[in-house]
């Protein structure tokens, strides 16, 4: 596992809830500020990546948290976080399930998902994950072409 640490505070940064159109607004945010940033070239990758690790912390908290719980849990269980730095985005995702390591797998032909890691690794120069202080963080490093 590879770390890379941020140094200043995030650009970007979105206290999300388990409601799935949370996906459409974080895409939208990363979009707008990566255009604001003048890093146009990485906004498709960005938001790829940024849907794929958004829809995984929203499905995997979703499964363990019972439905009574669920109105107490829904309130910003997850944030998403962008830092700019010279050419480089580092995006990262975080939610509390610091014990859910993300695994990419090899889906069924038929399967609706299980792809969307292997679609972040593709898309990044490097990604990885880390759990601190009760939270998860899987992220994704982006590079602009020099």
């Amino acid at each position: 596992m590879t770390t890379v640490t941020a140094t200043r505070p995030p650009y970007l940064e979105l206290a999300l809830t388990l409601d799935r159109s949370e996906v459409s607004r974080s895409r939208q945010a990363v979009a707008r500020a990566l255009r604001d940033l003048g890093h146009t070239s990485l906004v498709d990758d960005a938001c790829v990546i940024v849907s794929e690790l958004v829809t995984n912390a929203i499905l995997e908290t979703e499964k363990r948290i019972t439905f009574l719980a669920r109105d107490f849990l829904t309130s910003s269980r997850i944030k998403l976080k962008l830092y700019a730095d010279s050419g480089r985005i580092l995006l990262e995702v975080w939610d509390a399930l610091p014990n859910e390591a993300p695994r990419p797998r090899l889906a069924d032909i038929g399967e609706e998902g299980g792809r969307g890691l292997n679609i972040v690794a593709q898309l990044s120069a490097k990604w990885g994950y880390g759990s601190v202080c009760g939270w998860k963080c899987v992220w994704a490093l982006l590079e602009a072409a020099p």
